[in-house]
């Protein structure tokens, strides 16, 4: 207190300074840092590019930065008014201002946590249609999987691997201050300013239960002072299958029906009918040439000190790979901001995004590709598109005549009040509000069921979706001489409601009108559902910097949910970090001339989650799922209700270095994390004694550590040419620690067990064919006899052992399904060699995760040209290739195998093969559907993910147009993969624990368009 009043005086004595900041071609600079040297004291430009400060005297030299431009010193001197312009070059990434959530910003050389930041710049180079094409690649620790094949699919985003096996890993999204967790949903990249990654525990604290999984900040644009600018872009991109892949021909088709010992000896009886003699690649009829249009317009502006407003409007044409896949999405976004005195603000946020489309099935189109016989013509003999044939669907049929409509409205309203009570001390107050309604219309003809005699099908869905949440807080900050203090404090409220209704249809009067007052009313697949919970919390934070070396923040939040129930509806949760930057110190002087900035940090803390069904703690009734005597009637659910539910914890420590090297010209960041999941929830199954089936129970806890390494910088800079690059690593490993219940659990082909891995995959483990009867014969150790054969070629009935020598001992055999192995059996590892092949001998085959993932980026200017350059990949993780398992499994009287399948199995005696011998069936447990390691493959691969070529039309012409700026660029997605993975492609989304299953996805697109960018 004797400090503040002693510090009262000295500020009377200081002098007020203003200035603007701007880039070399004039555009004004948001967020630029503008510092007194050799003092914490400092601030940052508006929306505007305008900074006040007041500084000590005269002498006093101003530090201007923001990254990607130099940075610049000026003494004050007799001026009180700067006009700064910044050139391009190679800024202090430390100087940078990021958002931390709720209103607040700070400089990364301030932080004590795990950021990472993605600017405008960045998402420009990447041309990208929606936030998965932005982030991919671009931040360390941030596993982002691309559905970019699929017009409607967006992907998913996973931060520093899983924080729970069953409840949802996504992070939670800001946007403009509004939490939402599906907010990419209808963000638009082109209206994003910034996007910042809270990755550790004492960054997302703040936002308690929602930000267990990591936060993703992301601010959208805004008007700026001066003249209104307008955006126009247009892109056409046209796309290709990515990796086609071969099938299998008729020819290969009829030899493995004769050697299957099938009638006619694989022959068709009609063997000049062109309806059943065709050989069809049905890749080609199915997939097209894509199309893309995206044209996207803005216009933004400001008036000094008053009103800014910034509108945008984005169209989306997409018409995909698949025939008749297609989807044409509208957005839209107003941001205004005004004055309402010098001390009270207000902000409007509005968004409105429509998406309308046509949803091709993969399972009965692209899977169909390899199900259907490829002799089996798409046309009837009168030109008409066929149907079923030999029990499989015509994929172009299904593709063309069936009908699955999306309709989809989403609008945001956010309204924002700001007061500032003094320079110090602001407050805030916000409502939010999200209504989604969503309807689908489904529809498929009757010429489309097995010989064209059902009925014509089909379904109308609606939901609605809504959301509304109010926060209000306080920021306070505040700098006395070597002191800096920044404090948080608020509360919030939100609820969300989720309504079903459907209706089920068929036997319609006619195909033409799809209504359902058209048709008959299937009672089976007519229902109303619908849910909602609710959160309240209180949060605060508080920062402590001194000297602008030593940095200390805290933050503590308690959230109550809905979801539990009264015993531990609440729960606290704690962060805390500290941070020292090094190179300010005395004793590293001698480091001066090329260490700029290094700062060492560590963090630990806590958040929730309680991501678990609404009524996971309560046992329910359930309407309309159980008939009696033909009437709906109400029953007990199957699901038990837990009120002893508790709140999921994780619990992240943090070490981070960062330093700045070499002008800035080299800036790099590496981090070791250890981020702990107690209190896993998880739905466990009930023993069918209890009337009940499931319930949702605290299950363990989980351990995810890793390292991560992030490299920028600009090796190259001149007034012509520049090269920067970027890149990061993250090698990562989740383990299991502990499961409450048992210690072990095993879900389909994965295994959990205590100390195990997250994503072990529990199999058999494939060890080829047995080449002969006799190859089925082992030692007492279990060791594999070699057969000896005799002048005529076949087994003598001798053997010898691993070393060569005449084998005369007993001889053991292995067993399957009852029967002993013969040649053309699956040879399997007797995991505890007691000769019989089952579940006890099943093994951890791989894993679904990577050991670790990158992504490296480049950019080379030329004086009016840019080539940027985007590669991303994964290394070290397996994908069961199910699809492929399938096909194989030789259980389908129709089904063609994959072609190496025939070329590669067992046929008679002495055969060296792959594949077991078709003609058996499955009768001694060769095929093992599911759990065949044979199908386990490397997912590795590195990925050319980007490519854009720009050229920026000189300013002299662009002038005589009256424009500022015009740009022309070709670019590309998805170039070139390198990769042993056999399928279409090995990155795809999964869900929960269930990672690294290819089960049939739909396949990614290779593309290439041209877009102009013109501002007026």
């Amino acid at each position: 207190m004797v400090q503040l009043f002693w510090a009262l005086p000295l500020a009377a004595q200081q002098i007020p300074v203003t200035g603007i900041v701007k880039d070399a071609k004039g555009e004004l600079l948001k967020g630029a840092s503008v510092n007194i040297k050799g003092t914490s004291t400092g601030t940052t430009t508006n929306d505007g590019g305008v900074f006040s400060l007041n500084v000590p005297n005269e002498k006093a030299i101003l530090v201007i930065s923001i990254v990607g431009h130099a940075t610049q010193e000026i003494t004050v001197g007799k001026e009180r008014t700067f006009n700064i312009e910044l050139k391009e070059g190679s800024g202090n990434p430390l100087d940078e201002v990021v958002v931390i959530g709720y209103g607040a910003t700070m400089r990364k050389r301030d932080l004590g946590g795990s950021i990472s930041s993605v600017g405008k710049k960045q998402i420009a180079e990447r041309q990208p249609v929606t936030l998965f094409d932005a982030l991919q690649g671009q931040a360390a620790g941030v596993l982002v999987t691309n559905d970019n094949g699929d017009p409607a699919g967006q992907g998913t985003i996973q931060i520093r691997g899983a924080s729970t096996i069953n409840s949802g890993n996504g992070p939670l999204y800001v946007i403009d201050g509004v939490l939402s967790e599906n907010g990419f949903t209808f963000v638009n990249p082109a209206d994003i300013e910034s996007i910042e990654i809270l990755k550790d525990a004492a960054s997302t604290t703040i936002y308690g239960a929602r930000g267990a999984n990591g936060v993703i900040i992301i601010t959208t644009k805004r008007g700026r002072d001066g003249k209104s600018q307008v955006n126009v872009s247009y892109n056409h991109i046209m796309g290709k299958l990515a990796h086609k892949m071969r099938t299998t021909s008729a020819d290969e088709l009829r030899e493995y029906r004769r050697m299957r010992g099938d009638g006619n000896q694989g022959v068709n009886v009609d063997s000049v009918n062109p309806y059943l003699n065709s050989d069809n690649d049905y890749q080609d009829l199915l997939f097209r040439t894509a199309n893309k249009d995206v044209l996207s317009m803005s216009i933004s502006g400001a008036q000094k000190g008053g009103a800014n407003y910034y509108a945008s409007i984005n169209y989306t044409d997409d018409r995909s790979i698949v025939i008749n896949s297609w989807i044409k999405r509208i957005q839209s976004k107003v941001n205004v901001g005004y004055n309402l005195s010098k001390k009270f603000t207000a902000a409007h946020n509005l968004t409105i995004v429509y998406q309308t489309g046509n949803n091709v099935p993969v399972g009965n189109t692209a899977k169909q590709v390899w199900e259907r016989n490829p002799w089996t013509s798409i046309y009837r003999p009168d030109g008409q598109l066929s149907s079923y044939v030999e029990s499989k669907r015509n994929p172009v049929a299904v593709a063309m005549m069936t009908k699955n409509n999306d309709n989809n409205y989403t609008i945001q309203l956010n309204n924002t009040l700001n007061y500032q009570f003094s320079p110090d001390l602001k407050f805030t107050t916000m409502f939010n509000a999200i209504l989604e309604d969503l309807s689908n219309k489904q529809f498929s003809p009757a010429y489309l069921t097995s010989g064209g005699t059902g009925d014509a099908t089909g379904s109308n869905y609606m939901a609605r979706r809504f959301y509304w949440e109010a926060q209000a807080f306080f920021n306070y900050k505040k700098s006395f001489g070597d002191h800096d203090l920044s404090a948080t404090l608020g509360v919030s409220a939100d609820r969300r409601k989720f309504e079903t209704y459907e209706i089920g249809m068929y036997r319609y009067l006619s195909e033409d009108i799809n209504v359902s007052n058209a048709g008959v009313i299937d009672l089976t697949k007519t229902s109303t559902g619908g849910t909602a919970n609710a959160d309240a919390s209180a949060f605060g934070r508080l920062g402590y910097t001194y000297q602008g070396k030593y940095i200390l923040q805290a933050s503590a939040r308690r959230d109550g949910s809905s979801r539990f129930g009264q015993n531990n509806k609440f729960g606290t949760f704690f962060s805390g970090s500290a941070a020292w930057r090094f190179s300010q110190e005395k004793f590293m002087d001698w480091a001066s001339g090329f260490l700029q900035d290094a700062k060492l940090r560590y963090s630990i803390g806590q958040s929730g989650n309680d991501r678990i069904g609404d009524y996971a703690s309560y046992s329910n009734m359930i309407f309309g799922e159980q008939f009696y005597n033909g009437q709906s009637a109400a029953a007990p659910s199957d699901r038990l209700g837990n009120s002893n539910l508790k709140w999921e914890t994780t619990t992240t420590s943090n070490l981070g270095l960062e330093f700045s090297v070499l002008r800035n010209r080299l800036n790099f960041t590496a981090e070791y994390y250890v981020k702990k999941t107690t209190d896993l929830l998880y739905d466990v199954e009930l023993p069918k004694e209890s009337g009940k089936s499931i319930v949702a129970k605290n299950l363990g806890n989980i351990r995810n550590e890793g390292f991560e390494f992030t490299v920028q910088g600009t090796p190259v800079q001149t007034k012509n040419f520049s090269l920067e690059i970027g890149g990061n690593v993250s090698v990562m490993r989740g383990s299991i620690d502990k499961l409450n219940s048992s210690s072990a659990m095993i879900i389909n082909q994965w295994l959990l067990r205590e100390g195990g891995r997250i994503g072990d995959f529990y199999l058999w483990k494939n060890l080829g064919v047995y080449q002969w009867n006799e190859s089925n014969a082992y030692n007492e150790k279990g060791e594999r006899l070699n057969v000896v054969l005799g002048s005529n070629g076949t087994p003598n009935g001798s053997y010898t052992d691993a070393t060569g020598k005449a084998y005369t001992g007993q001889i053991f055999t292995k067993s399957r399904n009852g029967s002993k192995l013969l040649g053309g059996d699956t040879e399997w590892l007797d995991v505890n060699n007691d000769g019989i092949i089952d579940d006890y001998d099943k093994i951890i085959a791989g894993n679904a995760i990577p050991d670790y993932f990158f992504g490296f980026n480049t950019t080379i200017r030329y004086k009016n040209i840019s080539l940027n350059l985007l590669f991303n990949g994964q290394i070290g993780n397996e994908i069961y290739n199910s699809v492929r398992g399938e096909q194989n499994r030789n259980n389908s009287t129709y089904s063609p195998p994959i072609w190496d399948a025939i070329v590669n199995a067992w046929w008679k005696p002495g055969d060296v093969a792959i594949y077991p011998r078709f003609a058996s069936k499955d009768d001694r447990g060769s095929m093992a559907p599911g759990y065949n390691s044979l199908y386990l493959e490397d997912g590795s691969y590195i990925r050319l993910t980007s490519a854009r070529l720009n050229y920026s039309i000189p300013a002299e012409l662009v002038r005589k147009w009256k424009l500022s700026t015009a740009n022309i660029f070709l670019y590309g997605t998805n170039l070139l993969m390198w990769t042993n993975y056999s399928w279409y492609d090995p990155e795809f989304s999964s869900n929960g624990l269930q990672i690294g299953l290819d089960n049939g996805k739909y396949p990614k697109r290779r593309e290439v368009g041209i877009g102009i960018n013109v501002n007026l």
